[in-house]
């Protein structure tokens, strides 16, 4: 006859099996592309190809990553309200892409009369200005309010991690299936990228938004929990890191930022899929097995990437 004891202690095991891991405190995830949507406002200026073919605004945007994120606590997320159509927020101000009029698939996106309206009109500084207040600015500021909230709250000891979640494609589609054309063999894109910016400088004569112990650990985790091989998993390998990574990754360039911070250290990284592995990119719909497997690898490696953090630190400095 099995012991009141031990049939505790077996209940016991059986419930922390289960148990949940609980999200570090000190992580923040941001899906920069994860929103498609459009203000009813912009609908009538776009093309009739965007205007009729909600297919290619899918495909314009990150949308399969907002399923790969929703697990995050709603306190350390932050999705745009609008899609990058209306404004990229992985882009600067001042950058040329920051509203683009084709698409990856060579598609007109707006009007030509709105096209001119953003670009030679003689208010098109002011029209700029107005569609991104609609989502561009409002998200870099729910960052920075999430970065002050998460410091407030995480223990003293940790850094601040930013995971900057995409994905991309190696279908580029046009207004009709037929039309669709896929990447060349040698644009084609790994499984995964993780980026770091290693051309921004983040103090004087020290590049990279993350180090490269952090990014070599992260690379191997998600080779690990998604059962890739490791070639599947890239660093800086097409993508160097978009302006999110590196405006919350630089705080010698962002006097907010360090006072969000207060004092700690900030690591941003940006993670891009193709989205090939789980969503059908022809019809742009979720494969729900698919999704539900790579969510749960990557926040797998996220939180086992926080929890060795300061260890593998360690270990790399010994080694050297």
């Amino acid at each position: 006859m099995t012991k009141p004891s031990k049939i505790k202690s077996l209940w016991q095991s059986i419930g922390s099996f289960f148990k949940k891991v609980p999200f570090p405190s000190n992580v923040i995830v941001t899906a920069t592309h994860g929103s498609y949507k459009i203000p009813l406002s912009i609908f009538p200026k776009l093309s009739p190809y965007y205007q009729t073919s909600p297919r290619l605004l899918l495909n314009f945007s990150d949308y399969g990553t907002k399923y790969l994120v929703e697990d995050v606590p709603s306190d350390q997320k932050v999705i745009p309200a609008y899609g990058r159509l209306i404004g990229d927020p992985n882009r600067s101000k001042d950058s040329e892409e920051i509203i683009r009029f084709k698409d990856f698939g060579g598609n007109a996106i707006f009007s030509e009369k709105f096209t001119k309206r953003l670009t030679t009109s003689w208010f098109h500084s002011f029209w700029l200005n107005k569609i991104l207040k609609l989502s561009y600015h409002p998200y870099y500021k729910n960052i920075l309010e999430t970065i002050k909230l998460v410091s407030e709250k995480a223990e003293k000891d940790r850094p601040i991690l930013l995971i900057d979640v995409h994905d991309t494609g190696n279908l580029l589609l046009g207004p009709t299936k037929k039309q669709d054309r896929k990447r060349k063999l040698e644009e084609k894109m790994p499984k995964v990228v993780l980026s770091n910016a290693p051309d921004e400088e983040i103090t004087k004569g020290c590049f990279a938004t993350a180090p490269d112990y952090l990014m070599e650990a992260f690379q191997e985790l998600l080779a690990e929990k998604l059962e890739f091989k490791a070639h599947n998993v890239r660093i800086n390998h097409v993508f160097l890191g978009g302006n999110i990574i590196r405006h919350f990754g630089n705080t010698d360039k962002n006097e907010k930022l360090q006072k969000a911070l207060n004092g700690r250290q900030i690591y941003a990284i940006q993670v891009e899929f193709d989205r090939g592995i789980y969503m059908n990119e022809q019809t742009q719909r979720p494969i729900k097995n698919k999704i539900r497997l790579t969510k749960k690898a990557l926040m797998a490696a996220i939180i086992e990437l926080e929890k060795n953090l300061i260890s593998v630190a360690s270990k790399r400095e010994e080694s050297v």
